[in-house]
């Protein structure tokens, strides 16, 4: 037979610190009536262990048993709905902040590659000029080379 998580034998009672058996008991407090327990059935005066275990679920207390409570809640939930509210116009802010810096980005990214492309140019139009320069003087060489080799000869 299969118990469920819930389930209490209460056919076989809870063995307290005293290694007494806790007889079950009823609760007849105001604020627990009816609930039953298992306890230490040695009094605490004469140095009882004080072992406690509730049997029964607690019972569920409807709010509108209490209408201050149930007041208080409304105004918590309004002030919930407010909140709730101001977040989602956040978010809708933040969501638009994030949108102006995503085309900001794609802005500067076009910006960049244009950069990029115009270092290149600037990089491969200084190679053409050395390579210029680089002739010339391999020319000036040759001619005062030449100039020279005929005024010796």
């Amino acid at each position: 037979m299969r118990m469920s998580k819930n389930f209490v034998n209460i056919d076989v009672p809870d063995l307290c610190y005293c290694s007494e058996f806790c007889p079950l008991r009823t609760s007849r407090t105001p604020s627990n009536s009816g609930h039953r327990f298992f306890g230490c059935k040695v009094p605490k005066e004469n140095s009882g262990c004080r072992y406690f275990r509730w049997i029964d679920p607690k019972p569920s207390i409807s709010v509108h048993q209490y209408p201050e409570v149930e007041s208080s809640l409304m105004i918590r939930c309004k002030d919930g709905e407010n909140s709730c509210d101001r977040l989602k116009q956040k978010l809708k802010d933040v969501e638009q902040e994030r949108d102006s810096l995503c085309e900001k980005l794609k802005d500067s990214e076009g910006k960049l590659i244009a950069l990029r492309q115009k270092i290149k140019k600037v990089k491969l139009e200084r190679e053409c000029a050395k390579l210029k320069l680089n002739r010339l003087v391999l020319l000036l060489l040759i001619i005062l080379t030449v100039k020279w080799f005929f005024n010796m000869v």
